[in-house]
């Protein structure tokens, strides 16, 4: 054993010495810009907004393509390449772009650029989030099915700088959905996929891009390399006087030579700190910790629609408490993972086990005796294996009842919730906006997420009530989204996870870097600044 842990750290020291050579020289001469670093465990497979398919890829591509808007470090659709889009009657949008918008190139960016990119995304048999977000645009369905042809899709441009955009049905969240990065604008008829960035020098000067970084050096699969956009300036004028760092992007697939690559210097920011750090780094100023927006669950499988009293008891079993100091959560494992400022009171399940015993013995004896499975991604790794584990001890010696833990491959687990669902089932849930709205409409009839078959007519009505509504951060639209969020509670047709923070670490001399809480990183307004040593 000690053999093999020494030659892993020789292993260790001769790679991060090497990347330390590599980069320091440059980092620290007067001449040359600072260089922002962060690491992705996989290479991008493009450079396509329109294939976005992880948050890893969110990181890369949401830098160097922009759209009409984007997310505020609260969660808030914000104007981007757009001055501002407003309602007009309950059904059309009219946005007016900055005049000042321009691609990397110098050349002007105009709305008729947004309605070719936005077309692209709906066309027959094209596969992406992109039909999914737009689904509420007129025609948009009818395009992807072939019915339509992709130009019927309801946006228009009515000059260079004014756009149209006609929805089927009323929609609370559409600014919301605009800040999707799969909107993101693309220049017609240049390739997007990574090869063409890798064959060209300085590739961003080539192939003009909308957002704040573009592609300077592509020509390694372990690295990529950013320079600021010089025509960015006109999209957020407000960064017009800052120092822009370079940005490198370093391929590290394993989270603790990552931490320790940081430690040394030579990452400026680390996306992931292992948890078995948190308690170390708690108290210092590198530390992050950003609350994200996921709707993480236990569910329910069809089997127990009609085991209320099973679920309740299970729901109630559960010291949550204990599992919150398990992982160093700031959220509260019980309650929704959404932000609680969405909702005017926060339901939640909580420990009452006098209160499980007496669901459960409600519950048959055939019921009780069952051994049920508990299914799981292995993707979650450790920290998620610990979580099940968990859970399991708690049911067994707070009710004597008996689960099997099953840990599944990802893409197998995916398709056995899609077709035949565990009894019970952990399910990880990002959500494709920052909203209320996005997280109760997974457990509507016929969304393809709703895995627990959940069908509740007075659910149906509250998530349809808030999808009209005009302002869903009111005190109406927030108590709709309590009211939905409590049925489920009461339902014990889910438990909720609780509210997730991100655990990063960032050197201070990097600064206006938004995290946002959908996992976006947002460099639009990097800045560096020179800390002189004590």
């Amino acid at each position: 054993m000690r053999t093999h842990a020494y030659l892993n750290f020789a292993v260790f020291f001769a790679i991060s010495t090497a990347a330390m050579a590599a980069f320091s020289q440059q980092q620290t001469r007067p001449d040359q810009p600072a260089v922002f670093r962060f690491n992705l465990s996989t290479e991008p497979s493009h450079a396509d907004p329109a294939r976005i398919n992880s948050s890893e890829s969110n990181y890369f591509l949401m830098n160097i393509h922009r759209g009409l808007y984007t997310l505020s470090s609260t969660g808030q659709p914000t104007p981007e390449i757009a001055e501002s889009c407003r309602l007009v009657g309950k059904k059309k949008y009219r946005c007016a772009l900055k005049k000042t918008a321009k691609w990397s190139d110098g050349a002007p960016l105009t709305a008729e650029d947004f309605v070719l990119s936005w077309r692209r995304l709906v066309a027959k048999d094209v596969k992406g989030v992109g039909i999914q977000i737009l689904a509420n645009v007129q025609n948009a369905v009818q395009a992807h099915r072939g019915i339509k042809e992709p130009s019927a899709l309801g946006i228009r441009a009515l000059d260079s700088r004014r756009l149209e955009i006609d929805l089927a049905e009323e929609d609370s969240d559409f600014l919301s959905k605009l800040a999707h990065p799969v909107l993101a604008v693309t220049r017609t008829g240049f390739e997007l996929h990574r090869e063409a960035f890798k064959t060209v020098s300085q590739a961003g000067k080539t192939i003009p891009v909308s957002g704040p970084y573009l592609v300077s050096d592509w020509s390694k699969a372990d690295r990529i390399r950013l320079a600021p956009n010089p025509h960015y300036d006109g999209v957020r004028k407000e960064s017009a006087s800052l120092s822009r760092p370079i940005v490198e992007i370093l391929i590290i697939d394993d989270d603790e030579t990552a931490f320790n690559l940081y430690r040394e210097g030579t990452l400026s920011f680390l996306r992931r700190l292992p948890t078995h750090y948190l308690k170390t780094w708690q108290s210092s100023p590198e530390l992050h910790q950003i609350p994200v927006i996921r709707f993480d669950y236990l569910g329910f499988g069809p089997e127990l629609n009609e085991q209320k009293s099973l679920r309740q008891a299970l729901a109630k079993a559960l010291r949550y408490e204990e599992l919150k100091r398990l992982y160093s959560a700031l959220g509260i494992p019980g309650c929704p993972g959404i932000l609680p400022e969405w909702m005017t009171t926060v339901p939640c399940h909580e420990f009452d086990l006098e209160s499980a015993k007496k669901e459960f013995a409600q519950v048959s004896p055939e019921w009780r005796g069952r051994r049920l499975p508990l299914g799981f991604s292995k993707l979650g790794g450790d920290d998620i294996q610990k979580g099940m584990e968990w859970v399991q001890a708690q049911w067994k010696t707070h009710l004597q009842f008996q689960v099997e833990l099953k840990p599944t491959e990802q893409g197998v687990y995916v398709n056995q919730l899609k077709n035949n669902p565990p009894a019970i089932f952990r399910k990880g849930v990002g959500l494709d906006r920052a909203s209320c709205l996005a997280a109760l409409e997974i457990f509507t009839k016929g969304d393809g997420e709703n895995y627990i078959r959940f069908e509740n007519a007075k659910y149906e009505d509250t998530v349809r009530r808030l999808r009209q509504t005009a302002q869903p951060l009111s005190t109406a639209g927030r108590k709709l989204c309590m009211e939905g969020v409590k049925i489920l509670i009461d339902e014990a047709a889910i438990i909720p996870l609780g509210q997730i923070h991100f655990s990063i670490l960032a050197k201070p001399e990097f600064e206006n870097w938004v995290l946002t809480p959908l996992n976006q990183l947002d460099l639009g307004l990097l800045k560096y600044r020179k800390i002189e040593s004590k």
